[in-house]
């Protein structure tokens, strides 16, 4: 726990790094991320249990515990909104606070990178895309896309390095800066083909071992976290995967598949209450929920399989869903969104 001093200099840090006005060099993102993925290497198996590589499995098991828990849909290359969560009030003080307190759990669902905002966003991949079609990876408006995506998930890591057993970042459909069709997963095209020009970017600007080292950090981010009355992934599960399945994801490229890429419509009605019972015996399969993001939403939620999957992915808006530490959770009041 730290001291409220030294809380307020992690606040400015993290400030400084969403200000950050330039990219930051080779150094200083080899010296961030593997700093990350040894915390990550690090997790207790209390909750994150082991897979047979010996390595922190694709689960995180906070089953028993009494905790808030926010919930944070895609983030995309969007710095301001990890900002304004911490700074965001709970029960009278800061997220940031909670955090540091023990009160409070944060799961982000993933997709930190790629910018999907309309407008500015969209213009700005339209133009890198014409200058990269041209043979142009590096331009000022990919300089721009970068830093965005580097100002957002240097939070998300300094975050995770701070409080590493409360603050959770899953691995989303995004996770994939090697732009691969392996692994279960698929090389990412939406507005122009970021995918291959956030990854040439990457190898012209930096070095090829810079796409390597964030691709690392990637493979080691868990992929399902599941709770007394609810889980969580990025995308709805596509079937109920068994619980070794999921911790040896590494070695099933079908469960990265199935919690990252599903599309509205994919699935049968029952998946989430089949996965949820595989992972939470004990738990009650009738009324348990799950949430994520992946697909866009009008308002603040969109409901499948009778109300039990809530997506909550809003790119126009900054919305959390907030669980209370006794299971409770109210649709209406508690997605809410962090901008005052």
């Amino acid at each position: 726990m730290y001291t409220e001093a030294e809380l307020d200099v992690l606040r400015k840090k993290l400030l400084s790094i969403r200000n950050m006005e330039t990219l930051p060099s080779e150094g200083t993102v080899f010296d961030m991320v593997e700093r990350t993925i040894k915390t990550l290497g690090g997790e207790s198996k209390s909750y994150r249990p082991h897979g047979k590589d010996k390595n922190p499995g694709g689960l995180l098991d906070f089953c028993g515990q009494k905790k808030d828990v926010i919930v944070v849909p895609d983030l995309h290359a969007r710095p301001d909104f990890l900002i304004r969560l911490i700074d965001s009030d709970i029960d009278g003080i800061t997220v940031l606070e909670a955090l540091n307190k023990g009160s409070l759990m944060v799961v982000c669902v993933g997709d930190g990178v790629h910018t999907e905002t309309p407008g500015r966003c969209h213009d700005r991949w339209i133009s890198a895309y014409k200058k990269w079609s041209d043979g142009q990876c590096v331009c000022r408006e990919m300089a721009e896309e970068m830093l965005e995506a580097f100002q957002t998930m240097f939070v998300v890591m300094e975050l995770k390095n701070s409080f590493p057993a409360a603050f959770h970042f899953l691995k989303g459909n995004h996770e994939n800066v090697l732009n691969v069709n392996s692994g279960g997963d698929h090389g990412f095209r939406k507005i122009a083909m970021e995918g291959q020009m956030v990854y040439d970017f990457l190898e012209e600007h930096y070095s090829q071992a810079t796409a390597y080292i964030i691709s690392e950090f990637e493979h080691a981010l868990p992929i399902v976290a599941i709770f007394d009355r609810f889980g969580v992934s990025h995308g709805e599960p596509f079937r109920s995967f068994s619980k070794k399945e999921i911790i040896d994801y590494r070695r099933h490229p079908e469960v990265v598949l199935g919690f990252t890429w599903t599309d509205n419509g994919d699935v049968s009605d029952m998946t989430v209450e089949e996965q949820f019972h595989e992972l939470n015996k004990k738990g009650d399969r009738t009324n348990c929920f799950w949430f994520g993001g992946h697909r866009p939403v009008v308002g603040k939620y969109q409901l499948r399989q009778g109300g039990a999957y809530i997506q909550i992915h809003n790119p126009l808006e900054m919305n959390v869903a907030r669980i209370h530490s006794d299971g409770t959770f109210n649709l209406d009041s508690d997605i809410y969104s962090v901008v005052n």
